[in-house]
């Protein structure tokens, strides 16, 4: 039986919010991206840092993907689909790859 493997990603995703003057407007701008970063690339997002500020959120995006390639497409698609939103600046984009197989 041929081995399967499992390739994926993890982008730490840093965003700057430079209009963002309450939770509210933060929050706006946050689930708009998670929404296309899960509806059009579908990655998992979790919000794991900056949730005490209102204009600072990092944001941790999971990508899977049966070939490295696919992972790679996926990956350089993200921080152009945060920049979309003209209120998003990003100031870091950090990405660890890694393969999984049956071993």
């Amino acid at each position: 039986m041929p081995q399967e493997r499992v390739h994926g990603a993890v982008v730490r995703l840093a965003l700057h919010l430079p209009g963002a003057r309450s939770r509210k407007d933060r929050r706006g701008h946050v689930q708009r991206l998670r929404r296309a970063l899960v509806d059009e690339l579908g990655c998992s997002v979790a919000e794991v840092g900056g949730q005490e500020t209102w204009q600072r959120v990092t944001l941790g995006v999971a990508v899977v993907s049966g070939t490295a390639s696919g992972v790679d497409r996926v990956v350089e698609r993200i921080v152009p689909l945060a920049e979309r939103d003209p209120g998003v600046v990003v100031t870091r984009c950090d990405v660890h790859r890694d393969t999984y197989d049956d071993d």
